[in-house]
């Protein structure tokens, strides 16, 4: 679609410069077409503008996000470079299906799944995993303190799962092809 109102933008600037063609080149009736030339204007310059958003959707396609999750990225991506991101992989053995709440979000058959928690901590220390969760208030002055050597530091946003991230083809034809 996006193509498609490019091409219809550089037709419209086209035919704007046919029509104003012998004016310009004689510079006879000078002002009287100045609404065709306009138009054929708005036309030429914003016909990039669609295949830049085009080439923009099929970056977001490849990456496997979408412009909501991309502005997410972008702060997850602030807070590691904070240090205040921790990555734990497999510690309380619950799968995401797991994790959520069959009454509130029932579960769904996704192709990739992951069993890695991400935090953000406040203070730059890892978080203590407890026996009923993971609670955020460090205190590194109580026992349970020494099982933060199984919380992570995360250096890079590559170090993080992207679960909507197929691959390029997958993606695309989740796009065309929803199940």
């Amino acid at each position: 679609m996006l193509v498609g109102l490019s091409f219809v933008l550089s037709y419209g600037a086209y035919l704007a410069y046919t029509v104003l063609s012998e004016e310009l080149q004689g510079y006879a009736n000078k002002g009287e077409n100045h609404r065709v030339g306009g138009v054929g204007l708005i036309a030429l310059l914003t016909a990039p503008l669609a295949l830049i958003m085009f080439g923009y959707h099929v970056y977001l396609i490849w990456a496997g996000t979408t412009t909501n999750e991309s502005s997410k990225w972008s702060e997850w991506r602030s807070y590691i470079d904070e240090g205040l991101v921790y990555k734990l992989v497999g510690g309380t053995g619950k799968t995401a299906q797991g994790m959520c709440e069959p009454n509130i979000e029932p579960p769904v058959d996704w192709p990739i799944h992951s069993d890695q928690r991400l935090v953000r901590s406040e203070d730059g220390r890892p978080p203590v995993a407890r026996p009923n969760g993971i609670d955020l208030n460090t205190n590194p002055n109580t026992p349970e303190s020494s099982s933060a050597a199984c919380w992570n530091s995360v250096y890079g946003l590559h170090e993080i799962e992207n679960l909507y991230d197929l691959g390029f083809w997958d993606n695309l034809k989740d796009v065309f092809f929803p199940a």
